[in-house]
């Protein structure tokens, strides 16, 4: 069980990364000239990644308790997902659903949240 539990610590850092990976697709995405879709990009992580670091990181003076850090990680991956599906990548959209789903499940049983 203490694998388990460790494999599901491990696939939370993955889960960030791909959300940030997500959110930079999405901005390079946008119907923009190539220097503002870089930029657009950029910003899209930028913002991931501050708003992670405010509310969702460990080490964070102002990160949320539960049941709010829950519902914060759920909209965080959810709108991962949605950058994926308005960015035209569907089935990783749900892909990325599905598995963040399925961590964040076993994360709130095993109080990892």
């Amino acid at each position: 069980m203490q694998m388990l539990k460790a494999a599901n610590l491990g696939l939370a850092l993955v889960l960030e990364v791909l959300m940030l990976v997500a959110f930079g697709y999405w901005g390079y995405s946008l119907p923009l000239p190539m220097p503002l879709s870089g930029v657009a990009a950029i910003a899209a992580v930028a913002v991931g990644i501050a708003l992670w670091a405010i509310w969702g990181a460990p080490r964070s003076l102002r990160r949320l308790q539960m049941p709010l850090l829950l519902v914060f990680k759920i909209v965080m991956f959810g709108a991962g997902a949605a950058a994926l599906w308005a960015a035209g990548q569907p089935a990783l959209a749900l892909w990325l659903a599905a598995i963040s789903a399925a961590h964040l499940v076993l994360a709130a049983v095993w109080n990892q949240v």
